[in-house]
């Protein structure tokens, strides 16, 4: 009995059991918070007040180089009749609200691989009889390029930092990778405030690098085209100032804007002067031919002509002076600056929601002072599916045509033997999807 009662005594110990606080500490989960208040993609950086958003994009693209009058890239055994593009793209957007509105930190990376170009060295000389009369090679394939595309703060209305030019208003609705129509579309370093004044109203002033916009000058003996005379420009003493009084609206948006730029030679000889580009654009939405929208754009600049085209097909310059020598017991001397102006137009079709179409045409003249003046037409038509959302798959065909003019030489009347006028043809095949 006695082993029994101890038997069961045993069997009806109280088991004791730890308590919470006896339990070791675990760190709380940690859950990434969707932040609203920038639109969708952004969430918030844990332990801050302030919201990331990141992005990519790829790129790829298959290139039929120029196809028009010879030379052209088809018979030049220096360029690539065909040509293959490889690019990705890395974009973050921080975001935070304060007292002072909106501050924002935004970066915009690219990485580039093409088919290697040619390279001038003082190699094997290409063999002639070929239209061809240089040195060198193809670089090596593979090769990659690295690309700051935006890298900017704004805080408020001050935005500083490397971001698209605010003379730049309309900047293509079609791709432009091969050729591009005439606007002006510059990403510089900037210093700007942007004030705004009523409803859709605002106006802004900016300070640009000048760097970015020097079409280039001459200095030399008369049509001397030795390189060593083309002295380009002098360094910047003051950056291009720019501004601008823009409309926004759901009508759609207009812009109006100006420039001053400093053409200053590096040769002491010639005076430099002041230039100054002046424009205006409107972009329209058309309600009556469904979802499609238009876009129309001029500009006129004086000393600065990348202003008026960021692709001109030929040599222009901003301003010459030329020395030509002979001819008399001095030497006949002229300067001048150059003048350009340019329109264009652009309408794009959205057929359905995976298709649209855009028809772009420019047109553009360039006074090269002493030289020979050049008008360029541009004609780009690109049709564009998007089968699932942030997928492009698109193609494009474009159309330039360059003409010269004779100019004269200063201090006589004799012509100048101009380059002969060219039609330009391309086409291209892109594949790009967003994330």
């Amino acid at each position: 009995m006695r082993r029994f009662a101890i038997s069961v005594l045993s069997l009806t110990l109280p088991v004791s059991y730890g308590t919470a606080a006896d339990l070791p500490e675990t760190a709380p989960a940690e859950y990434v918070q969707i932040c609203n208040a920038f639109g969708e993609g952004f969430f918030v950086l844990p332990g801050t007040d302030t919201c990331l958003r990141v992005e990519g994009r790829v790129r790829t693209e298959l290139r039929w180089d120029n196809f028009g009058d010879e030379p052209n890239a088809w018979d030049r055994r220096t360029q690539n009749a065909t040509t293959m593009r490889a690019r990705g793209y890395a974009r973050l957007d921080a975001r935070t609200q304060t007292e002072y509105g909106l501050l924002r930190a935004y970066i915009d990376l690219f990485a580039t691989v093409d088919t290697p170009s040619f390279s001038e060295t003082s190699g094997t000389v290409v063999d002639r009889p070929s239209d061809d009369n240089q040195r060198g090679s193809f670089d090596p394939a593979g090769r990659t390029s690295l690309g700051l595309d935006y890298a900017f703060v704004q805080f408020g209305g001050l935005t500083v930092g490397k971001t698209q030019s605010f003379y730049d208003f309309f900047t293509g609705y079609a791709f432009g990778a091969v050729t591009a129509t005439a606007y002006s579309d510059v990403k510089p370093w900037v210093a700007a405030y942007t004030l705004p004044l009523s409803q859709g109203i605002s106006a802004s002033l900016s300070f640009e690098d000048r760097a970015y916009r020097q079409q280039g000058l001459f200095v030399g003996p008369y049509l001397n085209l030795d390189p060593s005379y083309s002295q380009e420009y002098a360094g910047q003493r003051w950056p291009d100032v720019v501004g601008n009084l823009r409309f926004d609206g759901s009508w759609g948006s207009a812009q109006i804007m100006g420039a001053l730029h400093d053409v200053r030679y590096l040769s002491s000889l010639p005076d430099g002067d002041v230039g100054f580009a002046i424009g205006g654009g409107v972009k329209l939405n058309l309600p009556f031919m469904g979802d499609a929208r238009f876009a129309l754009q001029s500009t006129y600049a004086y000393g600065a002509l990348a202003y008026a085209h960021s692709d001109w097909g030929a040599t222009v310059y901003d301003a010459s002076a030329v020395f030509p020598t002979g001819g008399g017991s001095a030497p006949r001397r002229g300067s001048g600056t150059g003048e350009a102006w340019s329109v264009v137009g652009s309408l794009q079709k959205y057929w359905s929601g995976t298709f649209s179409t855009v028809f772009e045409a420019s047109y553009a003249e360039a006074d090269n002072k002493l030289f020979w003046d050049v008008q360029q037409t541009d004609v780009l038509a690109t049709a564009i599916w998007t089968p699932v959302n942030n997928v492009e798959i698109g193609t494009e065909v474009g159309y330039r045509h360059l003409d010269f003019n004779n100019a004269t030489a200063p201090g006589g009347p004799q012509p100048i033997s101009r380059p002969r006028d060219q039609d330009i043809m391309t086409w291209m095949i892109r594949v790009q999807r967003d994330f």
